[in-house]
């Protein structure tokens, strides 16, 4: 059953990186390929680091993945934000 589920959120974190994937090729102006790239990728990366801790199923996978999905969820915002604010000043 626990396969079945780590089979599940792997997938769907991939599925949801490849989306993020396309979208910044197929997206045209800037602020719609950094909401593809900010939010499917985070989400994506969510479930591919659960997946992996339910795999692994320790304590200090557990710590590191917590660790690195704050910093992905606190860093993905501020970057974008930064990205679009260098963008406006070009065109003034």
């Amino acid at each position: 059953m626990i396969d079945i589920v780590l089979l599940t959120l792997i997938f769907l974190g991939s599925a949801f990186i490849l989306v993020a994937a396309i979208g910044l090729i197929r997206f045209n102006d800037l602020y719609s390929r950094m909401h593809a790239t900010t939010k499917a990728t985070s989400f994506g990366l969510l479930l591919l680091i659960i997946g992996v801790s339910l795999f692994f199923n320790t304590g200090t996978v557990w710590l590191k993945a917590f660790m690195v999905v704050v910093f992905i969820y606190l860093t993905a915002p501020l970057a974008a934000h930064s990205v679009a604010k260098s963008d406006k000043t070009k065109k003034l």
